[in-house]
C-alpha cells in the first residue's frame, strides 16, 4: 500500500482543461458563413478578399460587447473570439481593411457581424486575411481556412473558395458544389445546402440538428506565370533580377554620359571655363550616379541576403549597415556637390549623431539584446540619428544640384554681385530642409501608428507586452527608414542627370546652329536627356525591372526617328525661289523685327480681302489688284538687308506668317527651349495634379499613399517630378522648333508628343501580356499632347507678343495670327469633346496599386 501511493504521489498531475475564455459553448447556435475570393486580372500581385458572417446568438456572453466603441476591451475580446483562430496579441502586417467590421444588432437580442478583409499575394510567404490564408509556394498557391476555436461547434452555413481563373487544382475535402466559373462550394450544416439568409434560423421549440465539424477546407491553384514571378519578389533571386535593372539603366546612363563628355572635348577650339567646368561636372556625376546605384541596390541586396541566412548582417550592431551606407550615398553626392563652409560644417553637425549611434550603440541600449526591452533612450538616439541622417541627404541631393544649376549658368546670376554666381547659402537651404525634414518626420510617424493600430487592432492593450512591442516597433522602424528613405530619395536622381546635362548643353550651344540635332555631341546628349527626363519609366514585367532600361533607349530613338526623317518638311527647310538656298540658311536675328512687320501688313490685307468678297467696303473700295501685289512684294526675301546674290523670293508654300511663327519667339534653339519650358507651367500644373490623382489618390491608391511611410510627402515630390516631365517635353519642343514640320504650334507638338507615346504604347503591350492595368498610360500621353498643344500655342501666340497692345484680348491676336473664325473654332471644340470622352472612359480603369507589406 505504501509503494501504491508513493507511485501515485510521483506521478505528475494531470493536465488541466485549458481555460475557454471566449465561452465558445454560447456561441454552438451561431450561425457562420465565410468565403474567399482571388483577383487576378489587371494587376501586378493577386488581391485577395475574404469575408466572414457569424450571426451571434444573444445567448453568447460577449455578444453586447460588440455593440461598444472599437477601443474598449471587451470589444477587443469578443471581436478576436470570433476572427482570430489562434490566441495571443494578434498582430497582422499583411491583413487590411477598407473599413472596421459591420455590426448589427438584431431584434431577437443577437448581433450580425460582418468582417471583410483584403491583402495581396506580393511575396514568397504566407499571407492572411480574415479566416483565410494563402500561402505563395511558387508556381502552386495554398488556400486554406483557419476557423477560430470559438466557433469550431457553430452551426457553417456555406463555405466558399474562388480561386479565380483558370480554376482549383485540387480541393479538400470534396466540394458540395460550385458557383459561377470557378468557385466552390461546402455546406457542413446538416440541411445540405444553405439556408437563404435572415430565414435560416430554428423555430421555436424546434430542436436544431447537431453541427457538423468545420471542415480543413483546403485548396491548391496554379496561378498564371505573372502572378506567380509577382509573388517573388522578396525572394534573394527575385530581389537580384529586380536589382540588376536599376543598376543597368545607371550604367548605360552613365556610358551615354561619358560618351558625350569624350564627343564635347574634340570639338574645335579651347574651351570655355564654363564649359570646362560643366563637362566636368558631367563627367563627375555619371561616375558619381553608378556608385550611388550600387550603395542603394548593393545594401537592398546585402539585407535581403542577411534575412535569407536566417539573421541580419551586423545583427548586435545594425546601425552599422544601414548609417554606413547612407553615410557612403552622402560622401558620394559631396564629391559633386562641393558645398560652402557653411554648409560643409552644417553636414559635419548632422553627422555626429549617426556616428555616435553607429560607433557606440551601447551606450544608448541599441544592442540586439536590449531590444527586448528598449528605454527611452533608445527610441531618442535612434530617431534622432535617422532624421539627421535624413536631413543630411536631403541638404546634399539640394548642393548637388545647385552646383551642377550654377556652374552651367541655369540659375539667374546674384543680385547683390551681378557677375558673380548664386551661393546655396546655409540662412536659406537650412530652413527649407528643416522644414522638409519635419514634414516627412511628422507624416512618417503618423504612417507608423497608423500601421501598428492597423496590424495589432485586437491586441489586448491592456497588458505590459502591449506597450513594449509598441515602443520596439518605432525603434525599429525608424533603424529601417534610412535606408527606406535613401531608396526613395533616389529615385529622383534622374533630376540632377537633367540639370547636369541642361548645364553642358547651355554651356557649348552653337549661336549658329539651328537645333541641338546637328551636332553629334548636342544630339547624343540631347536625346539622353529626352530618354532621362521626359519619357515614363517602364519594362516592369510581372513586377521586375530588368529591362527597364530599353525604354529609355526606345525613347531616344523614337524622338529622333519622329524628327530628323521630317526635318527637310518644316517651314525653314524650304528653298527660297531663286539661289534655292533652305530659309534656315538665310534666317536670322536682324529681320525677325521687319519680318513681324511684313507679317502684320500680311494679315491685315488679307483681312481685306475678307471684307472685299463680303461687300462690307463703302464706296469707295479697294481694288483687289492692287492688295494682290502689295501680298506678292511681302513675299521678297530677306526681311533684313539683301544679300549679295539679289533679291529673294519665300517659297511659294511658306507665307510671311510663316515663316515668323518657324523662326519662333527668341533667336536661338537654347532660347526658344527655355521659353517653352517656362510656357509650359501653366499647362504642366493641371496635369500634373490629374497625373498624380491617378496614380496616387484615385481607387487603391489613396490607400497606398496612406500606408507608405513617405506616401504623402512623396505627392509633393511627385508633383515635382511631373513638372519637370512636362517642362522637359516643352524645352524639347522648343529647341527642335524650326526643323519640325508644321506650320502652326499645336502641329510641331505633335512629333514630340509621338516621341512620349511609341515606349508607353510598347510598355502597354507588354502590360497587356502580362494582364497588368495600363489605364495609366492612356492619361499620361492625352496629357502630354495637352500640355504640348497648349504649349505650341502659346508659342506662337509669344511670337507676336508685340502686337497684344493693339487687340482687346489674347484670343482676338490669337485668332488674327491662325487666320481662324466661327467655323474652325466649333470644330476644334468638337475634336476637344470626343477627346475628353475617351480620356475619362479610360480614367474610369482601376489603377494597378497596392501597398507593400510591412517588413
Amino acid at each position: 500500500m505504501l509503494l501504491l501511493m508513493l507511485v501515485l504521489a510521483s506521478a505528475p498531475p494531470a493536465a488541466a482543461d485549458p481555460v475557454d475564455e471566449c465561452r465558445s459553448t454560447g456561441l454552438v447556435t451561431a450561425r457562420v458563413s465565410t468565403g474567399v475570393l482571388l483577383e487576378h486580372g489587371k494587376r501586378t500581385s493577386t488581391t485577395v478578399r475574404s469575408e466572414l458572417r457569424v450571426e451571434v446568438p444573444a445567448a453568447w456572453a460577449f455578444a453586447r460587447d460588440l455593440l461598444l466603441s472599437e477601443e474598449s476591451p471587451e470589444y477587443i475580446r469578443a471581436m478576436s473570439c470570433l476572427t482570430r483562430p489562434q490566441g495571443g496579441q494578434h498582430r497582422r502586417w499583411s491583413e487590411w481593411r477598407d473599413a472596421p467590421p459591420l455590426v448589427t444588432a438584431e431584434k431577437d437580442g443577437g448581433v450580425t457581424v460582418v468582417d471583410r478583409a483584403h491583402t495581396w499575394v506580393n511575396v514568397y510567404d504566407t499571407v492572411q486575411a480574415g479566416l483565410w490564408s494563402v500561402r505563395a509556394d511558387g508556381d502552386r498557391w495554398t488556400i486554406s481556412l483557419s476557423p477560430p476555436p470559438s466557433l469550431a461547434g457553430a452551426r457553417w452555413t456555406e463555405i466558399k473558395v474562388d480561386p479565380g481563373a483558370p480554376g482549383a487544382e485540387t480541393a479538400s475535402p470534396t466540394p458540395d458544389g460550385g458557383a459561377g466559373a470557378t468557385a466552390l462550394l461546402w455546406h457542413p450544416s446538416s440541411s445540405g445546402k444553405a439556408p437563404p439568409a435572415g430565414k435560416g434560423k430554428p423555430k421555436a421549440g424546434v430542436q436544431a440538428p447537431p453541427p457538423e465539424p468545420v471542415p480543413a477546407v483546403s485548396v491548391r491553384l496554379k496561378p498564371s506565370w505573372q502572378r506567380s514571378w509577382g509573388s517573388q519578389s522578396n525572394r534573394l533571386a527575385g530581389l537580384l533580377i529586380d536589382r540588376s535593372g536599376y543598376v543597368v539603366s545607371s550604367t548605360v546612363t552613365s556610358a551615354l554620359l561619358l560618351s558625350g563628355v569624350a564627343l564635347h572635348r574634340r570639338r574645335w577650339g579651347p574651351p570655355t571655363a564654363r564649359q570646362d567646368r560643366t563637362l566636368r561636372n558631367l563627367a563627375q556625376w555619371a561616375v558619381a550616379s553608378t556608385f550611388l546605384g550600387l550603395l542603394i541596390d548593393g545594401g537592398a541586396v546585402l539585407q535581403q541576403y542577411g534575412e535569407r541566412r536566417g539573421g541580419i548582417l551586423w545583427q548586435d550592431d545594425l546601425a552599422l549597415r544601414n548609417y554606413g551606407f547612407a553615410l557612403a550615398f552622402v560622401a558620394v553626392l559631396l564629391t559633386v556637390a562641393r558645398p560652402t563652409r557653411r554648409v560643409w560644417a552644417a553636414l559635419a553637425c548632422l553627422t555626429v549623431p549617426p556616428l555616435l549611434v553607429t560607433l557606440v550603440p551601447g551606450s544608448f541600449d541599441l544592442r540586439s539584446e536590449a531590444l527586448v526591452g528598449a528605454s527611452g533612450l533608445a527610441l531618442a538616439a535612434e530617431t534622432t540619428a535617422s532624421v539627421c541622417l535624413f536631413a543630411l541627404c536631403s541638404l546634399t541631393f539640394a548642393a548637388a544640384a545647385w552646383r551642377l544649376a550654377t556652374d552651367g549658368g541655369l540659375l539667374p546670376g546674384s543680385r547683390r554681385f551681378p557677375s558673380s554666381h548664386r551661393v546655396l547659402r546655409l540662412r536659406v537651404a537650412g530652413p527649407a530642409v528643416l522644414a522638409w525634414t519635419i514634414l516627412v518626420s511628422v507624416f512618417f510617424t503618423l504612417t507608423e501608428e497608423r500601421a501598428w493600430r492597423r496590424a495589432s487592432w485586437l491586441s489586448d492593450r491592456t497588458v505590459p507586452v502591449y506597450g513594449r512591442d509598441h515602443w520596439n516597433d518605432f525603434i525599429w522602424e525608424a533603424l529601417h527608414s534610412v535606408p527606406r528613405a535613401q531608396d526613395w530619395l533616389s529615385s529622383y536622381l534622374w533630376l540632377l542627370t537633367a540639370v547636369a546635362l541642361l548645364a553642358v548643353l547651355r554651356a557649348w550651344r552653337s549661336a549658329t546652329a539651328v537645333s541641338p540635332l546637328e551636332e553629334p555631341a548636342d544630339r547624343l546628349l540631347f536625346v539622353t536627356l529626352f530618354g532621362v527626363a521626359v519619357i515614363l519609366p517602364g519594362g516592369y514585367v510581372a513586377g521586375f525591372s530588368t529591362i527597364s532600361v530599353l525604354w529609355q533607349l526606345l525613347g531616344m530613338l523614337a524622338l529622333y526617328g519622329f524628327v530628323a526623317p521630317f526635318t527637310g518638311r518644316s517651314a525653314l527647310a524650304q528653298p527660297l525661289e531663286g539661289s534655292g538656298r533652305p530659309l534656315a540658311a538665310v534666317a536670322d536675328a536682324a529681320g525677325r523685327a521687319t519680318l513681324l512687320q511684313k507679317s502684320r501688313s500680311y494679315r491685315e490685307i488679307h483681312a481685306e480681302l475678307r471684307r472685299l468678297d463680303q461687300g462690307l467696303f463703302g464706296d469707295t473700295p479697294p481694288k483687289r489688284s492692287d492688295l494682290e501685289r502689295h501680298l506678292s512684294d511681302l513675299h521678297d526675301w530677306p526681311a533684313s538687308p539683301p544679300l549679295s546674290g539679289g533679291t529673294e523670293r519665300l517659297p511659294a508654300k511658306i507665307s510671311v506668317v510663316d515663316a515668323a511663327l518657324a523662326l519662333g519667339p527668341r533667336d536661338t534653339w537654347w532660347a526658344n527651349g527655355s521659353r517653352c519650358a517656362r510656357l509650359s507651367l501653366i499647362p504642366a500644373v493641371p496635369a500634373s495634379f490629374l497625373m498624380i490623382w491617378v496614380w496616387q489618390i484615385r481607387g487603391e491608391g489613396w490607400a497606398s499613399s496612406l500606408s507608405d511611410h513617405f506616401g504623402v510627402p512623396g505627392l509633393l515630390l511627385s508633383f515635382a517630378g511631373w513638372t519637370a516631365t512636362w517642362t522637359g517635353a516643352a524645352f524639347v519642343l522648343g529647341a527642335l522648333w524650326r526643323r519640325l514640320p508644321g506650320q502652326r504650334g499645336a502641329a510641331k507638338a505633335l512629333p514630340v508628343t509621338f516621341a512620349f507615346a511609341l515606349p508607353a504604347a510598347v510598355d502597354g503591350l507588354v502590360m497587356h501580356f502580362t494582364d497588368e492595368s495600363t489605364a495609366g498610360l492612356a492619361i499620361a500621353v492625352s496629357a502630354m499632347l495637352f500640355v504640348l498643344t497648349v504649349t505650341g500655342i502659346s508659342m506662337d501666340f509669344d511670337t507676336f507678343r508685340t502686337e497684344r497692345r493693339y487687340w482687346q484680348s489674347r484670343m482676338g491676336l490669337l485668332l488674327s495670327v491662325y487666320q481662324m473664325r466661327y467655323y474652325s473654332l466649333q470644330f476644334a471644340y468638337l475634336v476637344a469633346q470626343i477627346v475628353a470622352m475617351i480620356s475619362i472612359w479610360q480614367f474610369l480603369a482601376d489603377p494597378n496599386t497596392a501597398p507593400d507589406p510591412k517588413g
